[in-house]
């Protein structure tokens, strides 16, 4: 790898999780808001993929995401399924090497709901709301990736490994060259 592996979150709760499956060491995540703000940055980072830099996108499979045409040239990774495509997709650039675009389905705060459904995490337990309607609004937060609260969902997240979060932590300890998802 020719340098760092960058990656590009669309949002504040993107960059939460985002800096949780990097575990959250890793200097290299660059928040950008809005969905064609990380579209911008992936065309920018183009010359460098291609002299060897992984660049990753993170964005929410929403209305806005027809509105970046950049990302219609994506097509699905070829990777083993696991039963994660409710969850999100993994998408590569098919003429530029090493990038990549996780697609959150429908977006990233629905995202942490179902995985921590799936995990079977008591939401009350850490004092974030069970209604969906308001865990989404605790997620629009400025600077939620800072939260306690949100922090302390990730790492129950982690610890529990719900295969949409395994999926993704396996997927980026590869293009991070680890030796697998982050325990």
């Amino acid at each position: 790898m020719a340098e760092y592996a960058l990656f590009v979150p669309e949002c504040n709760v993107d960059t939460s999780l985002t800096l949780s499956l990097v575990a959250y060491r890793y200097p290299f995540v660059s928040h950008r808001q809005g969905i064609g703000q990380v579209a911008r940055v992936l065309v920018q980072q183009q010359a460098a993929c291609r002299a060897g830099r992984v660049v990753v996108g993170m964005v929410d499979r929403d209305k806005k995401f027809t509105e970046a045409p950049e990302l219609a040239k994506f097509r699905p990774l070829a990777r083993p399924r696991r039963g994660q495509e409710q969850f999100h997709e993994i998408l590569k650039h098919p003429e530029v090497p090493n990038q990549y675009l996780i697609v959150l389905n429908p977006a990233c705060d629905s995202w942490l709901y179902r995985a921590a459904e799936a995990a079977s995490i008591s939401l009350p337990a850490l004092g974030l709301p069970t209604a969906l309607p308001a865990f989404i609004d605790f997620c629009k937060q400025e600077n939620v990736e800072e939260n306690p609260q949100m922090q302390r969902l990730l790492r129950d997240i982690q610890r529990a490994q719900p295969i949409a979060y395994r999926d993704l932590a396996d997927f980026v300890a590869e293009v991070m060259h680890l030796p697998g998802a982050h325990p």
